[in-house]
């Protein structure tokens, strides 16, 4: 099912509030239980091949390409101004590709593939111009909120710190990853306009949405994740250190589970 999905993967952040400057390493090789961030994001992509797979760096981008190895195609967002130029620097390496494309980032190591197949699957099947990755949470924590007309259409994505008081309110939250067709994907990100309410302006992947509404190409498909581990993308040292923590319970109920399945556990034991 998943033989034409070509994944870009974001990962030119320098990671100023993880302070990555003082580490003198880019924000995809934070290290999280001795693992880089995007080696975790590879390890559960690992369904689609190397040569399906776009890494766009940027700030010590060279450092990430010696760390992975040539096997994957490298562009280097030369302009750092947002994620939706940021995607757009892969163009190049996805000519002639013809079917969905998913853009994922580098710094949310608990998204399984389980659920990146998930959304790939609903892509698939349905067919529409865009499938993204949303969460139901109360309180909502500080993503960008789905913005939908009364009927329930999906109008728009606004990241937080522009929302309304009463957006705010708004439950059902963006995680980030998305899927489009490789028919559409380009056309879409070029009409993606700055936001002028940053300082300096940048132009954002979740205005996709918007894009396409302006487009009419309305046909958007939500898929939701129900584990909100997964939905944690690190921005902070205290977001390291909470998915480190997440990472190793992970790790030892997985070891737990595998040695009471193999008659391992010794409290089972007698």
């Amino acid at each position: 099912m998943f033989d034409n999905v070509w994944v870009i993967i974001l990962a030119a952040g320098k990671g100023k509030r993880l302070q990555s400057e003082e580490h003198e390493l880019p924000k995809a090789l934070r290290q999280v239980s001795g693992k880089p961030l995007i080696r975790y994001v590879l390890e559960q992509l690992d369904f689609i091949p190397p040569e399906r797979t776009t890494i766009v760096i940027g700030y010590r981008g060279d450092q990430v390409r010696a760390e992975l190895g040539d096997a994957y195609h490298y562009v280097v967002q030369e302009i750092i101004d947002g994620t939706a130029h940021a995607a757009e620097y892969a163009w190049p390496t996805l000519e002639g590709h013809n079917g969905p494309v998913m853009i994922v980032f580098c710094d949310m190591p608990l998204l399984t593939r389980e659920t990146y197949q998930a959304v790939l699957r609903r892509h698939i099947e349905t067919n529409p111009t865009q499938t993204l990755l949303a969460a139901q949470i109360m309180p909502p924590p500080p993503y960008g909120r789905l913005i939908r007309d009364p009927e329930g259409q999906l109008l728009d994505i606004i990241e937080e710190a522009v929302c309304t008081p009463e957006q705010r309110l708004i439950p059902e939250v963006n995680v980030g990853i998305q899927v489009l067709n490789s028919e559409d994907i380009w056309d879409i990100l070029a009409n993606i306009p700055f936001d002028t309410r940053k300082n300096p302006p940048e132009r954002y992947i979740t205005s996709a949405v918007r894009a396409m509404v302006g487009m009419n190409k309305r046909h958007i498909e939500v898929v939701y994740v129900h584990d909100l581990n997964e939905t944690l993308g690190v921005n902070s040292e205290e977001d390291l250190e909470l998915v480190e923590r997440l990472t190793i319970l992970q790790e030892n109920t997985y070891n737990e589970t595998t040695r009471n399945r193999q008659g391992g556990n010794p409290c089972l034991q007698k």
